[in-house]
């Protein structure tokens, strides 16, 4: 059986693999994936399909905004 990948571990190189990247909202894990929060489609199609060996999820979320009241 396979080794399970350092979701966490990975998830920080992808931070500084893609988070300057424009457009790239944040990124995250998924049950077996990292997730990048773009803010459109157009963004997903310069993402790759996998990092290190992991599934990427490309979820587009639109702006994301605070709001404190």
């Amino acid at each position: 059986m396979a080794e399970s990948p350092d979701l966490p571990r990975l998830k920080q190189l992808a931070k500084q693999q893609f988070g300057q990247q424009p457009g790239v909202l944040g990124v995250g894990i998924g049950e077996r994936s990292l997730r990048i929060y773009v803010r459109s489609s157009d963004v997903c199609s310069q993402l790759p399909g996998e990092f290190e060996g992991v599934a990427i999820d490309c979820i587009v979320t639109g702006d994301i905004t605070t709001q404190f009241g």
